[in-house]
């Protein structure tokens, strides 16, 4: 098993880890002196699932004179491995018993010929000859180092003796167990399911992540602890359980509130630790993040917008259908049509909202008058509409201006939070005042002008000059 732990390849690292299982180990009849040894040796490669585990096996014989050679063949049969190392609970590291198809059930033998005894003479031929056995492992889907079981015999050896003077025979102990690594790494990772409610969370409505192992555990039970970072939110479990009973998936509910009161979007964020431990999952060190959209959340001021019509005397409706450019001073208003985009789902939701025009600035408050002074955009998706009509005051100012203002919108509720965001409106204003000059004393002006005439009357044509100094 691969849970982000690394280790060195090669014939060190598999004796590192076959070691405490007992692969070196001797095979004797009961005697001080042990007949056959059966080894992991140092040229064996590795232990990893999918490879073969090369087992040394080592006979010291006594062959008497005129003894003909001998075949000792030694078998191997191996099963699914038991004992309390093995666990069900999963954690790093953790050894599963193996399933059937994970190995070779039975090893092809191998046959170690052992020298014919000395021709002549009294004293018996001794030595050591050695072979080779194999345990043949296979690849499997899950990320679970396995544990199996491997039982030696030896046979045809009724005229070959130990050195100690005792046939060689299958001892009584000759079962050790054996630790498949495996190549895969356990990892866990969150999947949003389908369905607009999971894709695009949001205020009053549940959304599911599901919590998946990669691969999915076999034989192990991976305990989860769960945890969330946001007051007013609820999960379905603080725990969950992924492996053996059958799914590798749990799926977790995140039930937010209906109404938080704050028109803003929460992320929150879901940790999933190994139970007991404050460490994250393989593959989890980072919290996920969700974001859910908040129902009651105002439109963006983009989404606010305004177009003024001529304004249409007499008629109920009151406007045409032609946009108004200007409004002229002491003249007919114009009616000035509010659209607020409330989107797909009419945020926020159920509710109308209030636009107040304000003026950009507060000086140009005594320039105009608007009926009436707030409006109320209704409910529903899409463009929702409300009017006002705007007049343009007279005053004392000569010359064309601009009127800019706010669009100040909030929602009609205050029990789903504070808040408001401002779309802008502006047009030009039309002055009618007809620039005049009037002398500042009447008797000097009609002294100048008829001191211009130089006292006579004037013919049709004639012109005179009044210095208005």
């Amino acid at each position: 098993m691969r849970t982000g732990l690394s280790f060195a390849r090669g014939s060190c690292r598999a004796l590192k880890w076959m070691a405490p299982w007992g692969v070196a180990f001797a095979l004797g009849a009961g005697s001080a002196s042990a007949q056959v040894t059966i080894s992991g040796a140092d040229d064996r490669t590795t232990g990893d699932e999918g490879e073969s585990v090369a087992f040394t096996v080592t006979l010291k014989y006594t062959q008497a004179v005129g003894a003909a050679a001998a075949n000792v063949v030694v078998r191997g049969s191996v099963a699914a491995g038991t004992g309390t190392d093995i666990v069900t609970v999963g954690a790093p590291g953790a050894l599963t018993v193996a399933e059937a198809a994970d190995f070779t059930a039975t090893l092809t033998p191998v046959t170690i010929v052992v020298p014919a005894g000395p021709a002549t003479g009294t004293a018996a031929g001794t030595g050591t000859v050695t072979g080779q056995i194999y345990l043949n492992t296979s690849s499997d889907e899950d990320a679970e180092d396995e544990k199996v079981e491997v039982t030696f015999t030896v046979t045809n050896a009724s005229n070959v003796d130990g050195q100690d003077g005792n046939d060689l025979a299958a001892p009584s102990d000759a079962t050790r167990s054996v630790r498949i690594m495996d190549d895969e790494e356990q990892t866990f990772k969150w999947v949003t399911p389908t369905g607009a409610a999971n894709t695009s969370p949001r205020e009053g409505r549940a959304a599911i992540r599901t919590l998946t192992a990669d691969p999915a555990p076999t034989n192990l039970i991976w305990s989860v602890a769960l945890a969330m970072n946001e007051a007013g939110y609820t999960l379905s479990s603080g725990t969950a359980s992924l492996g053996s009973a059958g799914s590798g998936q749990a799926a977790i509910t995140i039930t937010p509130p209906n109404n938080d009161g704050n028109r803003e979007a929460d992320t929150i964020e879901l940790r999933a630790f190994l139970s007991g431990t404050t460490s994250g999952l393989p593959g989890l060190d980072e919290p996920l993040e969700v974001t859910f959209a908040d129902v009651h959340a105002l439109p963006a001021a983009d989404k606010i917008t305004a177009k003024a019509y001529e304004d249409r005397e007499g008629d109920a409706v009151g406007r045409t259908t032609t946009e108004a450019k200007s409004v002229t001073e002491g003249g007919e208003p114009v009616h000035v049509r509010v659209t607020i985009d409330r989107g797909t789902n009419g945020y926020p939701s159920g509710e109308k909202l209030i636009v107040r025009p304000q003026p950009v600035d507060p000086a140009q408050r005594a320039d105009y008058r608007i009926e009436p002074n707030s409006i109320e955009v209704p409910t529903g998706n899409g463009k929702r509409h409300a009017d006002f009509v705007l007049y343009a005051r007279p005053d004392d100012d000569v010359g064309a201006e601009t009127l800019e203002l706010n669009l100040v919108t909030t929602g009609e509720k205050a029990a789903n939070g504070p808040g408001e965001v401002v779309g802008t409106f502006s047009i030009d204003v039309v002055d009618a005042t007809t620039p005049l000059i009037a002398p500042a004393a009447q008797a000097a002006a009609e002294a100048a002008v008829m001191a211009a005439m130089g006292g006579g009357p004037l013919n049709p044509g004639d012109s005179f000059t009044v210095d208005t100094n």
